[in-house]
């Protein structure tokens, strides 16, 4: 049986946000007069503008952007008796053109490339308990706000740097993460200062194979449901319950003054329904993974250029058979402040290598050649935090080996990305 729940094209967007938005600046107004508001709201443009200079598929430039609407209700702060409920709702909205297209990479060389929509791509309740200082979420859902996140990897532009490619690349449509989000059920729990565990059950298939344009959420048995958990250490100056979503990962974009806490963390994950192995017609196997990653602030010090340096590592492992990648590793730096008079400003650089699974290289053949046994992005990336709200980055990208195709030239990747918030 087949139930779809919402379609929602550019127009429903919009009037959605409007209905959203409207009610949001009206307590506004009245909290600065009266109280804290019980509405946060957030909207950001981010613009990029990338050329592939050499190698890949072909020379070539190509522009596209990522407009975000959040909107986040604090029911402490409404008279309604729902002490410890948030509700929280995320539109976003795609265009332009495709630089992976133009490279030829796997990874993805931006992480805001994607399809020409406009979606509601998260709304979701979220309910604090006393109770072991845990919450439940329910609702629209990106695996991704939560889960094999890092803060100081955010700075990179590569998606590598954002989720671990062998997650982001299982599935049919992949996991619930961005552009495309399914139904979610998530625990999380914070037993003691510093210590969380979570999971969350999704649907297995997120929006529709057959049309990925818009909102669309359908429960189809034959979808089945992805499963992931973590339990990790976070370094925190106190002992609340930790949140994390899409407004709270703008405003770090967009507050330069952000230190992002130590951090180390395992994980697990798969999808109940099985898949076709690479090697053995009519088999089917279960597609699971594994990961850890972790951050550490090697030091910081305000008085000094640079005024502090991080260092993050990302591993990931997949059942081979199924996937077309066999592992990940991935890791880099992060210089704040080095640049001296510019404080503000944050600089990186990072690796990413996806290896391919042997089973996949022995049964694909791209032109006529097997496929490459990994592929490597190298980037390094300049962000100018111009003021409160305006950044501009620079960034380039090496990339060998793109997208596992023995017949292509390693691609230069060279770019530039703007991101207005407030």
């Amino acid at each position: 049986m087949i139930t779809q729940l919402t379609s929602l094209g550019k127009s429903g967007l919009l009037f959605a946000l409007f209905l959203f938005l409207q009610p949001a600046g009206i307590f506004a107004q009245q909290a600065e007069e009266n109280a804290a508001s019980p509405f946060e709201v957030s909207v950001s443009y981010t613009g990029d503008l990338f050329g592939n200079v050499a190698g890949g598929n072909e020379t070539g430039i190509r522009y596209f952007d990522n407009i975000d609407v959040n909107m986040q209700v604090n029911f402490d702060e409404l008279p309604l008796g729902l002490s410890g409920t948030t509700f929280y709702v995320y539109g976003i909205g795609n265009q332009g053109g495709s630089i992976s297209g133009l490279a030829g990479d796997l990874q993805g060389i931006s992480n805001i490339e994607a399809e020409n929509s406009w979606r509601i791509f998260e709304i979701w309740v979220q309910k604090k308990f006393f109770l072991a200082n845990s919450s439940i979420l329910l609702g629209l859902y990106d695996i991704n706000s939560e889960f094999n996140v890092l803060n100081s990897s955010l700075l990179f532009l590569n998606s590598s740097h954002g989720l671990d490619p062998t997650i982001a690349l299982s599935g049919v449509l992949g996991p619930s993460t961005f552009p495309y989000t399914s139904l979610a059920a998530r625990l999380k729990i914070n037993p003691f200062s510093g210590l969380y565990m979570q999971a969350a059950v999704l649907d297995g298939v997120p929006s529709d194979p057959g049309n990925t344009r818009g909102t669309k959420i359908y429960l189809r048995e034959r979808d089945g449901v992805f499963v992931i958990g973590e339990i990790g250490f976070q370094s925190l100056r106190d002992n609340s319950l930790q949140m994390r979503n899409r407004v709270t990962r703008l405003q770090n974009m967009l507050d330069p003054g952000v230190v992002g806490n130590n951090k180390i963390a395992i994980g697990g994950w798969f999808y109940s329904n099985e898949r076709s192995t690479w090697e053995v017609t009519g088999f089917r196997e279960q597609e699971f993974g594994f990961y850890a990653l972790g951050e550490y602030e090697i030091f910081s010090n305000t008085s000094t250029s640079p005024r502090s340096l991080k260092t993050f590592f990302r591993a990931g492992a997949v059942n081979p058979d199924i996937n077309m990648l066999n592992g990940f590793l991935g890791g880099g730096f992060v210089f704040d402040g080095l640049i001296p008079g510019r404080p503000g400003d944050q600089t990186g650089l990072a690796v990413a290598h996806a290896m391919a699974s042997p089973e996949y290289r022995s049964v694909t053949y791209l032109n006529s050649y097997k496929p490459e046994k990994a592929e490597t992005n190298i980037e390094f990336t300049h962000q100018f935090a111009l003021n409160d709200y305006v950044q501009v980055q620079g960034n380039a990208q090496y990339v060998l080996n793109p997208g596992l195709d023995a017949t292509l030239d390693d691609a230069v990747v060279v770019g530039a990305r703007l991101v207005i918030g407030f």
